[in-house]
């Protein structure tokens, strides 16, 4: 079968007229995946321009790129038009309307034919009359290949026909063309689309079916007078199959990678007439410069421009006044193209409907952000949140139920990334290459910010902003890591000193648990109409007066600061003797003011006449501090390739604290003593950890049984919708293989390896080689087995010590 790509052609340059050819350039990965991928040399191509057809067949494929079309011809031909031609089987593709999506259309097209028909102006007319008797009557006025409907003697709609040879003949039954209100009444069918309820606009068959019943008691014959009017007045599904079986719900299944968002098309912005040109040729609009919703940094004008894309699915609500559809993305982004939305920023997109709405209510219920009571434009819905939006949305107002896919297959399987509450401790752990410390920065910054679903560039810029703040940090593990790096232990005192000493460090975890616990308490003192002042306010508030001009402390010797550093106080006697040795060391300071510490007399005097004075700093702060919301914020650990350091000693009695009932504030809320003495230690219930894990290097088996009960895995496995056919095709085959001999998902290949715009010789000589051949002792007779049936011969040249990859 020779294939036929059917698209709009709008961007004329990339038609060369002089040379008849059109290089038809497109990046768009699932493009060439479901579409592009399909074609091969000389298969053709069909594009619509405005009142041009441009034909042509394919002779160059540059995949993943380009395709390069050749011997074109040019015809002049009205874009109703098309689909009144009988070679290109109008009924199969309805979709041909405003701007659609490249697609391979089902059948083959015989060119010849078509080019015939469209220069002798052979168009097909659709007819709907009544009955036989009628038809008999009016056949002289109909030409080969038209379209007739006949209402038979009960007045019931019979299938449509073909008229050829001067008799009606059926479809093909290969074509499967049947009319979704065959058996139905006129009267049944004007009942039907009179029962569409949209306020903004009333279905155009409410009037049509009229004009027809009327003109067949007049004449016994109409004429429909566009494809389009003939197609949603017969067989348009969305409107006679919802309505029909009112009393079902309609499943939808979505994809691992189709999300549903919420797009308001509000009244103040978008007037009725406005709104009904859209609406007549199935676009939404978004404007491109709508601001971010909440905390979040995307504006929901990229929202709709970047992160949706083709396949998703959304509704439409006129703010909170009505409800009008469920449709699905079919094209990209692009700027408006109608009046005034041409140069204000208005960015456009078409679709095609799923479901309208069944009823005339204004949506009453819970308020969420994807709600239509809620100030928002175009945002999506969780995943976490679908069966919400089934309860509150999609089954009152559309009868539609949409349902997650699951996965099972070890070779196809995705991550569960989903928008659910996250887990306080979790893994994402998986083969190499599946993108697991590229997914632990999107979901850092999700957990941290509260919002989800942000293009991966926009989430690093966001990671590292976090870090800089201190929210979120990134740590690696090795085999030398220990608890003293990771929690407190002792370091030597680096500073100039006549004898070593030794002064307490403390690790990244208790850091960030300390500012996490601040924020905690200081968010919770709110709801208790306290005011909690920390330690840290209290040290900043003292540092003002740095270099002091009172004395700080002392009875006989008296004493002042007169500098300080991040760990440090220095201070200088009455007569300006520096006692630089003796000094205040802040974390033990702060000890003593958290009463984590108790005052053993001698040097500890110091200490507890400055803590004193930082109490009476304290007492000052709580007095002047303004009545203000202290809103608690997430803070989150990355802790990559945590499988690499032994993870019982880097832990230590932390293990048990990191339990979800365990952290302060919880039910079982559970403190310990440290090792350097410090009382009374938590971890609070908004630090959250995220490691990633290789299983390459370790199974999940082999890790430590206390990490595993207290810490949620989460599967990150190879991803093909991404790829394109042939790197897609090479990769599933390898994955098989390996699978077939390792009997474990714990060593297929990532899909991140064949992702970073290198030719796939380079990836399997640099990447996927030298994962083999560890993976199977350097076997090379194995690793070239991996790549049978593949479309690529591996083979290793013992003399030159060198791999050859050649493409089959």
């Amino acid at each position: 079968m020779v294939n036929t790509l059917i698209t709009r052609i709008s961007k004329l340059e990339q038609y060369d007229s002089a040379n008849k050819n059109i290089l038809w350039e497109d990046i768009t990965e699932s493009r060439w995946t479901n579409v592009y991928g399909l074609l091969t040399i000389n298969d053709n191509a069909i594009f619509i321009g405005n009142d041009k057809l441009y034909i042509g067949a394919v002779e160059e494929l540059n995949n993943g790129k380009s395709i390069l079309f050749s011997n074109i011809q040019e015809l002049s031909l009205a874009n109703d038009q098309f689909l009144q031609l009988n070679e290109i089987y109008p009924e199969l593709i309805s979709r041909v309307k405003a701007n659609f999506q490249p697609f391979i259309h089902p059948k083959e097209i015989d060119l010849v034919e078509l080019v015939d028909a469209i220069k002798n102006k052979w168009f097909v007319n659709f007819y709907i009359i009544k009955g036989l008797a009628k038809f008999d009557e009016f056949k002289h006025n109909l030409k080969e290949y038209d379209r007739v409907i006949l209402v038979n003697e009960n007045g019931k709609i019979e299938n449509v026909k073909i008229f050829l040879n001067e008799d009606l003949k059926n479809f093909p039954s290969e074509l499967n063309i049947k009319l979704s209100v065959e058996d139905l009444t006129l009267n049944e069918v004007l009942s039907i689309n009179k029962s569409i309820i949209r306020k903004s606009i009333k279905s155009n068959n409410v009037t049509r079916i009229e004009n027809i019943t009327k003109t067949l008691e007049e004449k016994g014959q109409y004429k429909f007078t566009t494809f389009f009017s003939y197609y949603d007045a017969l067989f348009n599904k969305t409107v006679y199959s919802d309505v029909v079986k009112k009393n079902t719900i309609t499943e939808i299944t979505l994809a691992k990678d189709e999300n549903i968002y919420k797009v308001s098309m509000s009244p103040k912005d978008i007037d009725e007439t406005a709104f009904n040109h859209f609406s007549e040729n199935n676009i939404i609009i978004v404007h491109g410069k709508t601001k971010a919703k909440g905390i979040s940094y995307q504006t929901q004008g990229d929202t709709f421009s970047k992160q949706m894309k083709v396949g998703d699915y959304f509704y439409i609500c006129r703010g909170n006044l009505n409800m009008e559809l469920v449709g699905r993305i079919t094209s990209e982004s692009m700027p408006c193209e109608y009046a005034d939305y041409v140069d204000e920023g208005w960015l456009q997109r078409t679709y095609e409907n799923v479901a309208d709405s069944i009823s005339t209510n204004s949506y009453q219920d819970e308020k969420k952000w994807w709600t239509p009571n809620d100030n928002s434009t175009c945002i999506q819905i969780p995943e976490s949140n679908i069966e919400d939006a089934n309860k509150l949305l999609f089954k009152p107002f559309f009868k539609l139920k949409f349902i997650q896919e699951n996965i099972d297959d070890p070779l196809t399987i995705t991550s569960d990334m989903e928008e659910k509450e996250p887990s306080l401790n979790q893994i994402l752990f998986g083969p190499p290459g599946t993108g697991k410390t590229y997914n632990s920065i999107d979901l850092a910054v999700n957990i941290a910010n509260g919002n989800s679903s942000l293009l991966h560039s926009e989430n690093k810029i966001q990671f590292d902003i976090l870090r800089k703040a201190g929210q979120i940090e990134f740590i690696t593990f090795h085999q030398n890591y220990s608890y003293e790096d990771f929690m407190v232990g002792i370091k030597p005192d680096v500073t100039e000193s006549s004898f070593l000493k030794f002064e307490t460090h403390y690790g990244i975890f208790y850091k960030l648990c300390k500012a996490a616990e601040e924020n905690y308490l200081k968010s919770l003192s709110e709801t208790q109409n306290e005011t909690y002042i920390s330690f840290e306010d209290v040290w900043n508030e003292f540092l003002k007066d740095v270099p002091a001009t009172k004395p700080v402390f002392g009875s006989t010797t008296k004493y002042f600061v007169y500098d300080y550093d991040d760990s440090r106080l220095y201070f200088e006697t009455i007569d300006g003797k520096k006692e630089k040795w003796q000094r205040i060391l802040k974390d033990k300071l702060k000890g003593y003011f958290n009463d984590s510490f108790k005052y053993e007399g001698g040097y500890d005097a110091y200490y507890q006449q400055l803590n004193e004075k930082l109490s009476l700093i304290k007492t000052t702060l709580q007095g002047k501090a303004k009545e203000k919301l202290v809103e608690r914020v997430n803070y989150v650990l990355v802790i990559d390739e945590i499988n690499r350091a032994n993870i019982s000693k880097v832990f230590g009695e932390l293990i048990t604290l990191l339990e979800d009932d365990k952290r302060l504030g919880k039910d079982n809320e559970l403190k310990i003593t440290l090792p350097n003495g410090e009382k009374e230690f938590g971890i609070p219930p908004n630090l959250f950890v995220i490691g990633t894990m290789n299983t390459a290097d370790k199974s999940i088996a082999l890790i430590d049984i206390a990490l595993r009960r207290r810490f949620e895995f989460v599967g990150k496995y190879p991803e093909y919708k991404d790829l394109n056919l042939k790197e897609k095709e090479l990769l599933k085959k390898i994955n098989a293989n390996i699978y077939e001999k390792k009997k474990s998902a714990d060593y297929l290949i990532g899909h991140a390896y064949f992702m970073k715009k290198q030719s796939i010789e380079t990836v399997l000589k640099n990447k996927v080689i030298p994962l083999l051949m560890e993976y199977f002792s350097s076997k090379t007779d194995i690793v070239s087995s991996i790549f049978e049936g593949s479309g690529w011969v591996v083979s290793y040249d013992s003399t030159m010590y060198y791999w050859n990859i050649t493409e089959r």
